[in-house]
């Protein structure tokens, strides 16, 4: 993977996991952030990346966009938010990623399944972990699960809605960048 794509994907990867760690403590009704508007590009972008270069590549710039998120993170966020943030993060894009790759070498014509299938598996990895270690203990039981419903299925949604800007940047436009090759 070029160094201009490592450095481009882990400043976007940083921003959005910033952005969406400051917007996740704000609510916009009884079941739902503002961070779940934001945090699901972080897998479109994976997946992205993942149809076009190695596992091993894709995990490298996750896990830097993890490192550089983390400590602006703690100025913007709580610090539970910023350390549940890392720790769902971490495992979700892996699940992600992994998830992309296996539903790649056994569907290899259904590129929308393996987009928007390991976004749909990770992203409820994410929400579990992160809002139960965010909130669990701060929050009454019943209104973490009202968020982790809420948040998932608009992270659902966004999955499925983002699944024709991954046909267009990943599919489509396979080659008409020749420098991201």
């Amino acid at each position: 993977m070029p160094r201009l794509v490592v450095l481009f994907s882990v400043t976007v990867f940083t921003s959005l996991i910033v952005a969406s760690n400051y917007l996740v403590q704000f609510t916009i009704n009884d079941f739902l952030t503002y961070g779940a508007l934001t945090y699901p590009f972080t897998f479109l972008l994976a997946d992205i990346l993942a149809e076009r270069y190695s596992k091993k590549e894709v995990l490298k710039v996750v896990r830097l966009g993890i490192l550089c998120a983390f400590i602006p993170s703690m100025f913007l966020a709580e610090f539970r938010v910023a350390l549940a943030s890392v720790m769902a993060f971490f495992l979700s894009q892996q699940v992600d990623v992994y998830a992309f790759y296996y539903l790649k070498s056994k569907f290899p014509r259904l590129w929308w399944l393996r987009s928007a299938g390991s976004t749909a598996t990770s992203q409820l990895v994410d929400t579990l972990i992160f809002f139960h270690v965010a909130f669990l203990f701060v929050m009454p039981w019943q209104s973490i699960v009202m968020i982790i419903l809420g948040d998932y299925l608009i992270k659902l949604i966004l999955a499925f809605l983002n699944t024709p800007w991954f046909w267009l940047f990943a599919i489509r436009l396979r080659g008409a960048f020749g420098f991201l090759r």
